[in-house]
């Protein structure tokens, strides 16, 4: 039986319609596409996609195995791993604006004869849901595992569609067990795929309930599922247990039956949960590594948890134009400080299209709600009921001055959590903008669209666009207000930051060093630049916060083994097999033609046993001295906690210093600052190097205390080891030629780490007397400041 899909209107079939918006989509996320990784968890999916690694729990393994197919598939392009894997984040928004147009062709079908007005309806709802500001920015560059979601969201809502004009036969039959196994695929991906969940269940309960509890569909959609979902417990345990670079949660099972037998456990909150026998992949999949808490308790007023909301509203539809409708004041409901609305250019064009999506609702309600049911509860699912069930913090550049404390915002923006909402928010706008077109307040009175016996459009369907039409059609150019207004920011082509960043970070220090880092900004596209692009594989990246694990350290222990004769890191680079060799080829001038000697010892001496039995914590009473090695004393100020984390970066010090080099990203205060080591730091670039030995100033190391008299940051900046960085190994050209730095949650820590270490090699020339150098220093350094927002920089 033919689908509406298949009827032609003009030179095209539905279907190919789709496939041409589609490839529009496609063509301008390729046209804005980022060249390399980014920054947040980029590198972390790019690293584990390329190398069948294990991201953070749950672990994602069917990103992972989609993305590792599609970087052998590519690999004949010769392009980047990172470009590689955005071009499949693109693909994958493009695939769900098609289904999503087949969708939305459907729906409006229900409603609506003209087959002409279908037609626009889909490609303008469609085209404005891809161009909302996050959807594009998600789509352009690989950030997460949300562009897979949302294709397997679209896909679901597509065959849905399908599914209610073919209830009762056969074919609908098979078509609710194929969405019971995307649905179960998508689990192992994002629990993000689950939301069409709510959303079916009451449609098929509602409109053929028969069918969802006809035994033989029920009992293979359950299994099917359960197909599905076994990527996430079979894959997982399998790969861990082949021990790969990247391997976060060891969620390393003793058998297979223990991973798929259903088990309860507590988390650390305890609350039992339901997941497996196996605790190690058990805790993963709960992910009480991140100990979310129940969202009975609340992270923040659920009113500002709101408010965060309509923030990112705000940014999807006119994301360059100027906004300053977020200062607090104003009027109160209740009890409730609600923010003063001013009028910006940028808040009227977030209200007309918040007008436009509520007349695309009302229409679709009050036209077929039939299909409303379905597409009305995922709206209701993935926006207001997701705000509520992700219970995040506040935001993180909201409430700023009535909640000062950083720890009670989220560390960066949260907008791409939304990203199915907003593509629906859009896709909603676009039915509102063509009802106004079409004069969809006028009912059609023509027979159903879709009539029960049949799927494909009636012979004598209205056709073509009339006087009114042609006179209404420049109303529709509005749908091009997010493409043109969120262009500039969404545009990522010459956004190549984070992979500098990390090449920067990583040639700051010598070979085999052992670099503490202090989160994900610092680490993850380090671990991109190891692990694809091969560069300073010696180097062992130290994530302080997973230190707070019992598997982290073991790892790190396995890792920094001394190679046993006649074996090599190299037999198998992606796993862990021994410490990996210092490669001169790809280090910077500093150290391409050093003497490296490999190091003799593990950076951890302790086995499983003593690592499981450290204290979780010591309170210090009053300043206390630990002696790290004869020339280095760490002092613990009173009343601090030495933590976990913290003992084994006491622990990896002792161990290391005499072997390899000890570093600290410039990133990372809190891990140095809790010992006190600043005294014994000397600034090597964008690193801080534990100097083993007494610091006496000279004509290259100079001590910067008598000019910064209160700081608590290091002081001590050896002259020529990182001048030669700044200025002959950095990348930092394309940076430096922007206008503005794009993105807010790093703005207040990469360009202004670059402004310290120019600033700091300033103070230094011009301490020395060479005026020259220290004005070149000075300038650069007024760039980064301004990037970092700290001013104008200087003519």
């Amino acid at each position: 039986m033919n689908g509406i899909e298949r009827d032609k209107i003009g030179p095209l079939t539905l279907r190919l319609w789709g496939l041409v918006t589609a490839l529009g989509v496609w063509s301008l996320y390729l046209l804005t596409i980022a060249p390399t990784t980014g920054f947040w968890d980029t590198s972390e999916y790019v690293t584990t996609a390329h190398i069948l690694g294990l991201p953070h729990p749950p672990g994602n393994p069917f990103f992972v195995l989609v993305g590792r197919v599609w970087d052998l598939l590519l690999g004949f392009t010769g392009l980047p791993v990172a470009l590689r894997i955005n071009v499949l984040s693109a693909t994958l928004s493009a695939g769900a604006s098609f289904f999503s147009f087949l969708a939305v062709a459907r729906m409006v079908a229900h409603f609506r004869e003209n087959r002409h007005e279908i037609l626009v309806a889909s490609m303008v709802a469609v085209w404005i849901g891809a161009t909302a500001f996050t959807v594009w920015t998600q789509s352009n560059l690989n950030e997460k595992v949300y562009t897979l979601s949302l294709f397997i969201v679209s896909l679901v809502s597509y065959l849905t569609m399908v599914w209610v004009d073919e209830a009762d036969t056969a074919r609908g039959n098979r078509l609710l067990v194929l969405i019971a196994l995307l649905l179960g695929l998508g689990w192992s991906n994002h629990t993000m795929s689950l939301l069409p969940g709510p959303a079916l269940a009451l449609f098929v309960l509602l409109h053929r309930w028969r069918a969802a509890l006809n035994p033989r569909v029920l009992g293979l959609g359950v299994a099917l599922f359960a197909v599905g979902y076994s990527v996430q417990l079979l894959f997982v345990p399998i790969r861990s247990a082949q021990n790969p670079i990247i391997d976060e949660a060891d969620p390393e099972c003793p058998t297979l039956l223990s991973a798929v037998t259903p088990s309860v456990i507590d988390d650390r909150f305890g609350n039992s949960k339901i997941s497996v026998a196996c605790e190690p992949l058990a805790l993963s999949l709960i992910r009480d590594q991140y100990g979310p808490g129940p969202v009975t308790q609340r992270q923040a007023p659920l009113h500002r948890q709101y408010a965060n909301y309509w923030q990112y509203f705000d940014w999807q539809w006119a994301r360059t134009l100027p906004n300053d409708n977020w200062r607090l004041g104003g009027w109160r409901i209740w009890r409730f400080q609600v923010p003063t609305l001013v009028f910006g250019p940028r808040l009227i064009a977030s209200l007309i299209f918040l007008f436009l999506a509520l007349l695309g609702l009302w229409t679709h309600f009050r036209s077929d709600r039939k299909t409303f049911v379905y597409a009305g509860t995922l709206f209701f699912t993935v926006t207001l009921l997701l705000v509520y069930y992700l219970n995040f913090k506040h935001g993180y550049s909201l409430y700023l001055e009535e909640v000062p404390n950083i720890l009670q915002h989220e560390v960066r923006e949260r907008d791409y959590f939304y990203i199915i909402g907003f593509q629906l928010w859009g896709i909603y706008a676009g039915l509102g903008l063509v009802a106004l077109w079409g004069n969809w307040s006028v009912p059609d009175r023509r027979r159903s669209a879709v009539p029960p016996d049949r799927t494909s459009l009636p012979e004598d369907r209205p056709a073509g666009f009339s006087a009114r039409h042609r006179r209404a059609a420049p109303i529709l150019a509005v749908a091009l207000v997010p493409f043109l207004f969120n262009f500039a920011r969404a545009d990522r082509t010459e956004d190549s930051a984070a992979r500098d960043w990390a090449y920067n970070i990583l040639q700051s220090v010598e070979p085999y060093a052992v670099l503490f880092t202090n989160g994900d900004n610092d680490t993850f596209p380090l671990w991109y630049l190891q692990e694809v692009e091969g560069i300073r594989r010696d180097v062992t990246v130290i994530v302080h916060s997973y230190l707070g694990t019992d598997w982290y350290p073991k790892q790190l222990r396995s890792l920094t083994t001394p190679c046993e004769p006649g074996v090599s890191a190299a037999d198998s680079p992606t796993t862990v097999v021994c410490q990996r060799p210092f490669d001169a080829a790809n280090a910077a001038s500093p150290y391409a033609d050093a003497a490296a000697t490999p190091p003799s010892r593990s950076i951890i001496a302790l086995n499983d046993a003593q690592i499981d039995g450290l204290t979780p914590g010591i309170a210090v009473a009053r300043d206390t001295a630990f002696r790290v090695s004869n020339a280095v004393t760490a002092t613990v100020r009173g009343g601090d906690s030495i933590l976990y984390p913290d003992i084994l970066v006491f622990h990896i010090m002792q161990q290391s210093l005499g072997d390899r080099p000890v570093y600290f990203a410039a990133t990372a205060p809190p891990v140095y600052g809790k010992w006190g080591l600043q005294p014994h730091l000397v600034r090597h670039g964008l690193a801080f190097k534990l100097l083993n030995a007494p610091l006496e100033a000279t004509d290259d190391l100079v001590d910067l205390r008598e000019y910064m008299p209160n700081t608590v940051s290091p002081t001590w900046n050896d002259r020529l080891r990182t001048a030669e960085l700044l200025w002959e190994v950095f990348e930092v050209e394309d940076v430096l030629e922007w206008e503005e730095w794009p993105e807010p949650s790093t703005q207040s820590s990469i360009p202004a780490q670059y402004y310290l270490a120019y600033y700091l090699q300033g103070m230094t020339e011009e301490h020395l007397g060479d005026v020259e150098a220290a004005e070149q220093a000075y300038q650069r350094a007024d760039r980064f400041g301004f990037l970092a927002g700290l001013g104008a920089p200087a003519n």
